[in-house]
């Protein structure tokens, strides 16, 4: 699929695979997950051996002075100054160092694991409102192009009986009053639609912003309300887990981190033990030019073991404190259950009522039409007035809009559904 800026005619799923490949969310997400993957990777070089270098030179501009006992003369009680050392001098060591033990480290990457794991289902959570997002705005533009085709077709047989009007008015058999009744609702109808016109141009450029589409591209969309079939759509509130949502998921990878962070706190009580090895060379000269002519070398290899034994009650309230927050996490995923059920419940009434007022005005609409056909029959016939015409006219419009704003609100509150039950994936 073409995704360069340019023109594109898409249907649902186009807007969908476009917009999770585009959208700045979903683009933000994906480099979050990459951001964990590079974090993993760093916790696993902590064990690896870490190699460091340290070299100086120094020049003793004056050499420090030290008092000693006058062995030479005998007299132990006198002190003679004397300095030690040369002027210039220089070293350079390079040591390796190995963690053999330290209690946190497996912890820690375990723990940056678990983390990658919660970007990951970040990812998933933002890819799902990305395409609720889409869904609705598509779901706007279609509605709003079905309004101004039912508003066209409307004006078409307005414009119709306006023009016969006038020729009965030409003809003599009709009033000027009727030729203006009709003008005028005519002049709304037009007005109208041409307001329509500006709403859907503002919802195509919202549907492209939930795409992460460039404004400057022209979008086509390849289908129209008829093919969504709103009628055929079923709601299931029975079979659907709680655990199907993805917020529910990523709860629980919140208390795994707790966990993870509770038992890191009781293993800080456990010794760390490194291992190192090292080589340097030291130069010693009372000539800067002579300075390192010779060198003396020195290497070492040895262990060190640190072991806080006591850092008083400070680690006992940390521990608790974790448990704490352990509690907590473990205490809102009840509550988070809760709330999705009462979600699901919200979400399935609203779609519900939605869908039975869209039968509804969808007959009516259709009866209201019928009305306004046997209206206009019966002006053309001489039997009805101008009034009865743009009374019927007007009953015909509030039906058309109160049809197409019944779809949008069903199409809208199915697709909270789908959200609240876990089934946009």
């Amino acid at each position: 699929m073409d995704t360069t800026r340019g023109n594109y005619a898409f249907n649902l799923v186009d807007c969908i695979q476009y917009g999770t490949a585009h959208h700045h969310d979903m683009v933000n997400a994906n480099l979050d997950v990459d951001f964990s993957k590079e974090q993993v990777k760093e916790a696993t070089a902590k064990l690896f051996p870490h190699a460091d270098i340290n070299a100086n030179f120094t020049d003793n501009l004056k050499l420090a002075t030290s008092l000693i006992p006058d062995i030479a003369s005998g007299n132990y009680d006198r002190k003679i100054p004397v300095q030690f050392g040369t002027r210039f001098s220089s070293n350079a060591t390079g040591q390796v160092n190995q963690t053999v033990f330290q209690s946190d480290y497996f912890l820690g990457l375990k723990a940056s694991r678990v983390y990658r794991g919660l970007a990951t289902k970040s990812l998933t959570r933002t890819e799902i409102d990305t395409k609720v997002a889409i869904i609705k705005a598509y779901y706007a533009v279609l509605t709003n192009q079905e309004n101004i085709r039912l508003s066209k077709s409307n004006l078409d047989q307005l414009r119709k009986t306006l023009t016969d009007t006038k020729a009965r008015y030409d003809a003599g058999v009709s009033e000027r009053v009727d030729v203006d009744r009709i003008q005028v609702s005519y002049n709304n109808g037009v007005t109208q639609i041409e307001n329509q016109i500006r709403e859907l141009v503002y919802t195509m450029q919202l549907l492209k912003f939930q795409m992460g589409m460039p404004q400057e591209s022209n979008l086509e969309l390849k289908e129209t309300v008829q093919d969504l079939n709103v009628e055929s759509f079923s709601a299931d509130t029975l079979n659907y887990k709680v655990e199907d949502r993805i917020e529910y998921s990523i709860q629980n990878t919140q208390i795994a981190l707790n966990e993870l962070s509770l038992k890191s706190k009781k293993m800080a009580y456990l010794p760390q033990l490194n291992f190192f090895i090292n080589y340097g060379v030291n130069w010693f000269s009372t000539r800067f030019g002579d300075l390192y002519k010779e060198g003396f070398g020195a290497s070492a290899l040895g262990l060190n073991l640190s072991w806080s034994i006591f850092t008083g009650t400070e680690r006992l309230h940390q521990i608790q404190e974790q448990r704490i927050t352990l509690k907590k996490s473990q205490n809102d995923l009840d509550f988070l259950s809760q709330q999705i059920k009462l979600e699901v419940k919200s979400a399935n009434t609203a779609y519900e009522s939605n869908k039975a007022t869209f039968v509804t005005q969808k007959t009516n609409m259709a009866l209201t039409q019928g009305i306004y056909d046997r209206i206009v029959l019966k002006f053309e016939q001489g039997v009805a007035t101008s009034l009865d015409v743009i009374s019927a006219e007007s009953q015909l419009t509030q039906a058309r809009t109160d049809y197409v704003n019944a779809m949008l609100s069903t199409l809208i509150s199915k697709t909270d559904l789908d959200k609240a039950t876990g089934r946009i994936k």
